[in-house]
């Protein structure tokens, strides 16, 4: 493609939509230049592996062997773990924030915003229980007017226990009756779906906003 061309991810990801067609959710999920042929057996992996491939091989696609890996039971995609039990937050961004020490100033607090929301998926309820800390963002029009409060170490900490033990999410089949609870305070509104099996509930998404 033309270089200096401002949309090429967008243009690829649409060509990365045609090619695969019909396989997109089925057997394979694609971003961009990253993908995962997902399969239940052994069996189906091999078929779904041929029908990638025979598949690129038709619009003469190259992969780089050396970025390929077959036959894994887990894999790092898009930021997050994936296994045959669920989606996993990525250890090493976890690990980042529960070692990061308080704030001192408003460019860390804006650092650790960022990095806390890349896990808020996995995270009860994360924006009611980040409010003290985040409400130091909203206080704060100037650098010089930053200030750390107790509730706002508090609440920091307690987050960071959360991150330690973050939960596997899995994920809903088709035609899965799914269960969503909600619950609504004054500064901000989460919910959790969840789905029914074996007679246990398991998480699929938490969400959290602050209104």
């Amino acid at each position: 493609m033309p270089f200096r061309l401002k949309n090429t991810r967008a243009a690829y990801q649409r060509l990365v939509g045609t090619i695969f067609e019909g396989k997109m959710g089925r057997n394979l999920e694609a971003y961009v230049d990253d993908m995962v042929i997902k399969s239940k057996t052994e069996l189906e992996m091999i078929k779904d592996i041929e029908e990638t491939l025979l598949t690129l091989k038709k619009v003469n696609m190259k992969l780089n062997p050396k970025n390929c890996s077959f036959r894994m039971e887990k894999g790092k995609f898009l930021g997050y773990i994936v296994t045959s039990e669920g989606i996993k937050a990525n250890p090493e961004k976890a690990k980042a924030i529960v070692n990061m020490p308080s704030p001192t100033n408003l460019k860390q607090m804006q650092r650790i915003r960022g990095k806390l929301a890349a896990l808020n998926r996995f995270l009860s309820k994360a924006v009611e229980k980040a409010l003290p800390y985040l409400d130091t963002l909203k206080r704060c029009t100037d650098k010089k007017d930053f200030h750390w409060t107790i509730e706002a170490e508090e609440a920091f900490q307690e987050m960071k226990k959360l991150i330690a033990e973050r939960p596997t999410l899995t994920a809903p089949k088709k035609e899965e009756e799914l269960i969503v609870y909600l619950s609504a305070a004054c500064e901000a509104v989460s919910a959790v779906l969840l789905v029914e099996r074996h007679g246990k509930q398991a998480l699929i998404h938490y969400v959290s906003r602050k209104l």
